[in-house]
């Protein structure tokens, strides 16, 4: 009798497997993506996301990423590194010194994945909520030993791989201690620059013989809290231009980071946090929607620190949530990624914040 429940087990258990396996066998047999859109949600861990859940009292995107991970986000020399240091990491696969953008230990120049995409023909593009010389997408583009210095990091956009880059931070190209005009240097370097109001759900036409520069505010972009609502018409521009820039189908690559869900955590007010999460959970709406109509697109979602020790607490409700911080600074936490598409496998399990780019590397064979 025992054996024959055993084996009745045993054929219900093939049975609930047979499909997942065959799933996951197709998706590694599909392991090179063509373009990749990697979004960072500065700031945020499992319960920065549990808060969203609860507060608007509906469903996460990521809730339908297949992949799941946990990253590991310390710099070279803190378990709780500092924004520069931890949007290098992932970057350029290094860990380095805190404050460090784009360089290693000894303040040497390191190419990032964007980098290395575009001397692979991919076309790039940076979508941020913050200032472009801000720290979470300046990392993929620019190097310096110290991220404070925005004037240097913004005199090396119009040289960089960048097809495409739109968010704030306007005078630091504009109205500089050095007096020099970025704005006519990156026209000589081939792009349509334009100015927005962060309030704008548009974006003007583009010659797609050029590449493309929007800036979306003088200093830092408007929370959304105070009427910015760009970013998932920005995003959705984004993927379309990059696209059709594309002709040779070599693939693109796109950042989007969201970058005041931390500040909202560093100032310890929830509902400027969850309001710029809920605002980066629309943007992956868009970005979902084109990856399954494409494919190809390997689409990874996740943070390079989390900011603040948020928590939801005891005598919290649905909507109606008891918050509660334990600092205003980063923490070692780990922070989760999520992610789906070809090639996505490779993103579970527990690994460095240094693990992204080896890993892409080896889905698209770059040197």
């Amino acid at each position: 009798m025992m054996m024959k429940f055993l084996n009745i087990g045993i054929v219900c258990l093939g049975l609930f497997l047979t499909p997942f396996i065959g799933s996951t066998q197709d998706l590694i047999k599909q392991s090179k993506p063509v373009n990749i859109i990697l979004m960072i949600a500065d700031g945020v861990g499992i319960n920065q996301m549990s808060g969203s859940l609860y507060q608007y009292n509906h469903a996460l995107l990521v809730e339908k990423m297949p992949f799941i991970g946990l990253q590991k986000t310390n710099s070279f020399n803190s378990l709780n590194s500092d924004p520069a240091a931890a949007a290098t990491a992932i970057a350029c696969g290094v860990k380095s010194f805190d404050g460090a953008l784009g360089v290693n230990m000894d303040s040497i120049s390191i190419p990032s994945m964007l980098k290395i995409g575009a001397d692979n023909n991919m076309k790039t593009g940076v979508v941020t909520t913050a200032s472009m010389t801000h720290v979470s997408s300046a990392a993929f583009w620019a190097h310096s030993s110290g991220y404070k210095n925005e004037e240097f990091i913004a005199s090396q956009l119009p040289g960089s791989p960048l097809d495409l880059i739109i968010g704030g931070g306007e005078k630091f190209f504009t109205d500089r201690q050095d007096k020099k005009n970025l704005w006519e240097d990156l026209q000589r370097q081939g792009y349509q620059t334009l100015s927005i109001l962060p309030e704008a759900k548009s974006f003007p036409i583009a010659d797609f013989s050029k590449k493309y520069a929007v800036f979306t505010a003088f200093d830092w972009p408007l929370s959304v809290m105070e009427g910015r609502k760009y970013l998932s018409s920005a995003v959705t521009f984004a993927i379309d231009f990059l696209s059709k820039k594309d002709k040779k189908k070599d693939g693109f690559f796109l950042l989007v980071n969201s970058a005041q869900i931390a500040l909202g955590a560093k100032l310890n007010n929830p509902e400027y946090m969850l309001s710029e999460y809920n605002d980066f959970d629309e943007a992956l709406a868009k970005v979902l929607d084109f990856a399954e109509r494409d494919k190809e697109t390997l689409v990874i979602v996740t943070s390079a620190y989390e900011t603040g020790g948020y928590s939801v607490n005891p005598g919290s409700k649905r909507e109606k949530l008891q918050h509660e911080f334990t600092g205003k600074a980063t923490t070692g936490t780990l922070v989760p990624v999520f992610s789906q598409g070809p090639g996505a496998i490779k993103f579970t399990g527990f690994f460095e914040n240094v693990d992204f780019l080896p890993r892409l590397k080896a889905l698209f064979g770059w040197n």
